[in-house]
Formats: structure tokens, sequence, C-alpha cells
């Protein structure tokens, strides 16, 4: 077994080991903050090669009445909720900085490896694929929109260009994978691919975690405050988005709409708009529901074995 095999066969724990290592390694974050819009369009890439592109899947994912759908719901979870998140935000009382991080969590786009996950969790791969393709190719208009609307950001254009160039970027990586390996060598080496994809997030770890453990120390309050922020908008909208789509299509599809909703690219936000200290800190403990929920849902939506019933 090659090292890329098993950590291909070990991904879950493997990327919640290096969650919790990754603050505590001497690394300057600094040096590294640079390299995130990189590892943005690496971790996009190696999602989008696994993803078969081949003309008979696009054409069950391009049926324009599925397309437009997803692109109505895209609008309204990152738009409309957006604005009327932040709305009920300053309504509170909440201070700007709060309202920012509300804002750029329901402005970002899909998660790019929510149609691998959602396949390894057995939900719904082909909703979760055109969701995620659908989202991706809107991002520079709809997630720019969304912080516009809500009045935490003005520089819309800057921001659609850098969306743009990230996604654009990582589409475009993932395509040459898929066209130098081909679709059957792909598939052959899932176990590699899911390593090397693991291998990626870690890397993608190291400037958003790198160093925070001072940031952490210095303010522990404000850090719980955050984590349970992170942990309300990933997880708690995953769950209710889950409940609420159940009622009009139970099963897969609306186990797959409230992972959607709730794993989301935010670190596309953080390496679009200007440097926020805050942002940065929530953005890297939002990684710790994007990381666990693999092995907490595939846990959560085990098959319970049925009680036996006693015959008198």
């Amino acid at each position: 077994m090659t090292p890329l095999v098993w950590a291909g066969r070990h991904a879950s724990p493997l990327l919640l080991v290096g969650f919790v290592v990754v603050p505590f390694l001497p690394v300057e974050p600094d040096r590294l903050r640079p390299l995130l819009p990189s590892c943005v369009v690496l971790v996009t890439g190696l999602a989008f090669a696994r993803q078969r592109l081949d003309a008979a899947n696009l054409r069950a994912l391009a049926a324009p009445k599925t397309v437009g759908l997803a692109a109505l719901w895209l609008a309204v979870s990152q738009v409309v909720i957006a604005v009327l998140a932040v709305s009920a935000g300053r309504a509170a009382g909440l201070d700007p900085a709060t309202l920012l991080l509300i804002a750029a969590f329901f402005a970002a786009p899909p998660l790019g490896s929510a149609p691998n996950i959602c396949l390894l969790l057995g939900y719904d791969f082909t909703l979760a694929l055109r969701l995620t393709l659908v989202g991706t190719a809107l991002a520079p208009v709809l997630t720019p929109l969304a912080l516009a609307a809500s009045g935490v950001d003005s520089t819309t254009g800057d921001v659609a260009v850098r969306v743009l160039g990230m996604l654009a970027g990582g589409v475009l990586l993932g395509a040459t994978i898929q066209l130098a390996a081909g679709p059957e060598r792909i598939v052959r080496n899932g176990d590699a691919l899911n390593g090397l994809a693991a291998l990626a997030m870690l890397a993608f770890l190291f400037p958003l975690l790198a160093g925070k453990t001072e940031a952490i120390a210095e303010a522990p309050t404000r850090t719980l405050a955050l984590l349970a922020l992170a942990l309300i908008l990933n997880m708690g909208g995953h769950l209710i988005v889950r409940m609420v789509a159940t009622a009009a299509m139970p099963g897969p599809s609306a186990r797959t709409t409230g992972y959607i909703f709730g794993n989301r690219n935010i670190a596309v936000v953080l390496a679009s708009v200007p440097f926020d200290p805050t942002l940065t800190l929530f953005v890297a403990l939002m990684q710790a529901p994007i990381y666990a929920t693999p092995a907490l849902f595939s846990f959560l939506d085990r098959p319970r074995p049925c009680p036996r019933s006693s015959e008198s």
C-alpha cells in the first residue's frame, strides 16, 4: 500500500489530526497567507478532477429545468438569506465585525469537494455535483452581490475578478487532470486521488491555521464565540435545511441540500477581500465543522437495526 492510498483510506481522521496539529507548528502565518488563493485553486481542482463530466453526465446535469432550480436555490441561499441574516443581526445590535462574518458565510459558494463527500456519505451525488457546478459558475456574480447587498463590502468588481480567477483556475486544473489521466485511470486510482486531495486539504490548512495559537490564547472568549458561530451556521444551517427539505424530497436529496447549505467555500471570500484578522480566524475555525462533517454524519446517518418484537 502506497502512502497516498493509505492517506486516501484514512482521509477523515487524517484531516482531523491535521486540524489539531497545524496551529501548533512553528510557521510564520504572514509568509503563508499569500499562498491561500493558490491553495483554493489546488483544492478546487482536485475536487473537480474526480467529477465525471463526460457527455452523458453533462446532459443529465444540464437539463434546463434542474439547472434553473439550482440557480434559483443558490441565489436565495447566498444573496437573499445573506441580506436577511445581516439585517436581523443589525436589528439585534450585532457589531460590524460579526455582521461581516455572517455575510461572508452566506455569500460563499458551495464547497468544491462537496460532490465527493456526498458520494462517500451515500447522498445524492448528481444533485451535489449540479449545485456545486452551478454555484461555481455563478460565484463571480452571487458572492460579490451578496456582500454588497448586505452592506458589508463595496468592492464588488474586485471581489468578482478574484473569485472568477480562483474558481476558473480550479476548474481548469481539474479538467486538465481528467484529460491527462482519463476517467478509467481516475476510477482505478480513487484511493490515491483521495489521498492526494487529503494532502491538498492539509496544505490548505497552513495559511488558515498556522500561528493561530497566539490569537486563540490572547482572546479565548472571542475564539469560543467565533467557533460557536461557525458551528451554528454550518451544522445548524445544515440540519435546519435538511429537515425543511425532507418534507419536499425525503432521503438522500434532502440530506444533500442540507450539506451543501452548511458547507461553503468561505476561503474564497477570505482570499477575495482585504485582510481582516477576525475573518481569518473565523474561516480557520470554520474548518472544524467542515472537516468533522464526514465522520459525524456518516455515524448519524448510519442505518440503525430495528428492534426485534417480542411475542408472548
